[in-house]
């Protein structure tokens, strides 16, 4: 009977500990589920991602009639959700692309060869950035072409631009419309020769629907650019050349005035008897 007891005990006890186990799992699993509810980003109005996670975000290029011999790309996102994994921006077409990755918010490139035209008449990776999520909310990456241009160096006319989100090497998005950037600023100061069209394709072999609206004005503004930097050059230069001059003017006093003074103690020390 005291065995009995025992052993009816420790059953009892084991019995407590598993529905304690059983509790707190449900009670996580359910703080978990709160938790996530509040902490999800949404991007480009489509992909879902938790916070925390890292997103990679991939551009494609599709439909190109002619190789690629330079672009000039400012790839945008909202830095405030996303934070730019930094060494994570990958071409697999293009050889040496050239990007500053410190600014916020922002990764501008350019890249120009005659010996290295890559092929896009079939879908292909453009390029790949990995994003870390460190906020709820809604945030957008978008995208702004200066110049794309083939080997006869006129602007491309017709592509055809789609992008993936890979969370976990899951896709939560695929083949989406690519978001320009129709920021005012970006807009005023970017523009070049290539036209970009909300529907993600040029005027060659865009259906022509409702999406195919240009963002922007489709007038080239760099040239405004650097006339104001030439202009700013040229004042720059006259500051500068003033300084120069002052400079100069003062070394030549200091110049003669220490020769005046050589010359005096020379001829007092020829004056001086000799002892």
């Amino acid at each position: 009977m005291k065995h009995f007891g025992t052993k009816f005990t420790s059953l009892f006890f084991a019995l407590v500990l598993i529905v304690f186990s059983v509790t707190m799992v449900c009670a996580d699993d359910s703080n978990g589920e709160n938790k996530n509810d509040g902490s999800v980003l949404t991007i480009n109005d489509k992909g879902k991602v938790a916070v925390g996670k890292t997103v990679s975000y991939t551009l494609y290029l599709d439909e190109a009639k002619e190789p690629i011999e330079g672009f000039e790309l400012r790839l945008f996102f909202d830095s405030e959700n996303l934070k730019y994994k930094k060494g994570t921006l990958k071409f697999e077409k293009f050889n040496v692309v050239f990007y500053n990755e410190n600014i916020e918010g922002k990764i501008p490139m350019n890249y120009t060869s005659i010996t290295n035209m890559p092929s896009f008449d079939k879908k292909t990776q453009f390029l790949t950035a990995d994003f870390e999520v460190i906020k709820e909310g809604n945030a957008t990456i978008s995208q702004f072409f200066t110049e794309l241009y083939g080997e006869n160096m006129d602007y491309l006319k017709s592509y055809k631009f789609t992008y993936d989100l890979t969370v976990d090497g899951k896709k939560i998005v695929e083949d989406g419309v690519p978001v320009v950037n129709n920021d005012p600023d970006t807009l005023e100061h970017n523009q070049g020769d290539f036209k970009n069209y909300a529907d993600g394709m040029g005027d060659d072999n865009s259906p022509k629907t409702k999406d195919h609206v240009l963002v922007g004005s489709g007038v080239k503004t760099n040239v405004i650019e650097v006339q104001k930097n030439s202009s700013q050059d040229q004042k720059n230069g006259s500051s500068g050349g003033l300084i120069i001059k002052i400079i100069i003017a003062v070394l030549f006093v200091l110049l003669v005035s220490a020769a005046i003074v050589i010359a005096v103690l020379t001829t007092r020390r020829k004056k001086k008897p000799e002892e």
